[in-house]
């Protein structure tokens, strides 16, 4: 996975559907959770930090970024550093790359990551154990297809089924809002034939 964007961070900002894709999330966030201020706030698979950088700097919450590849890492500590934030911290690994110090997290958001985690219910049980009574977690991804979105590059899941997904996280400590697609994500598929892409919102409380 790691090959792969080592070769797509340097351009990952730049692309248009990515960034209408992006800013439909952070809508979709803000909607959920619109008072971050003061709260710490896991972005699991952060990327260059698009998301996450705009709720530090402008909603004042305390970032906590998460990425394991080392270029998409590289670009995020780079945008870090020319932004000026202070409120945020970052690390490179897995969930176990965190430091206890971490913990407690009052919310944890994710954008198109939940398919490359190959055991997405063990996830969703670390999610319960960082997050304090209440915290959020606020969810994107793909709504299942048939291959053509990734094609060859690595991905672990082919998207998910909403509501199986859902009730996944339910099932791992989290009571649930009804999850929703809230952007189409128009792109050549992985043959070159134009595709739409639907991409589903789900959001949850720790309980």
């Amino acid at each position: 996975m790691n090959d792969y964007f080592a070769k797509a961070a340097v351009t990952w900002d730049e692309s248009p559907v990515r960034a209408a894709m992006s800013m439909a999330f952070y809508q979709q966030v803000l909607a959920e959770a619109p008072d971050l201020s003061g709260l710490r706030v896991l972005e699991f698979g952060c990327g260059t930090g698009s998301l996450g950088l705009r709720l530090g700097l402008d909603h004042g919450a305390h970032m906590i970024f998460l990425d394991a590849s080392p270029a998409m890492f590289e670009v995020l500590t780079r945008r870090m550093a020319e932004s000026g934030i202070k409120n945020a911290s970052a690390y490179l690994g897995e969930l176990s790359a965190l430091p206890a110090s971490a913990a407690p997290v009052d919310a944890v958001v994710s954008g198109m990551a939940m398919h490359h985690v190959a055991d997405v219910p063990a996830l969703f049980r670390a999610f319960r154990q960082l997050l304090s009574p209440g915290g959020h977690v606020l969810l994107s991804d793909l709504v299942t297809e048939d291959g053509g979105f990734h094609g060859d590059a690595p991905a672990e899941h082919n998207g998910f089924d909403p509501e199986q997904l859902a009730a996944t996280l339910a099932a791992c400590g989290f009571d649930v809002v009804a999850p929703r697609v809230f952007h189409i994500l128009r792109r050549p598929d992985s043959s070159g034939q134009p595709h739409e892409y639907p991409i589903f919102f789900l959001a949850a409380r720790a309980v």
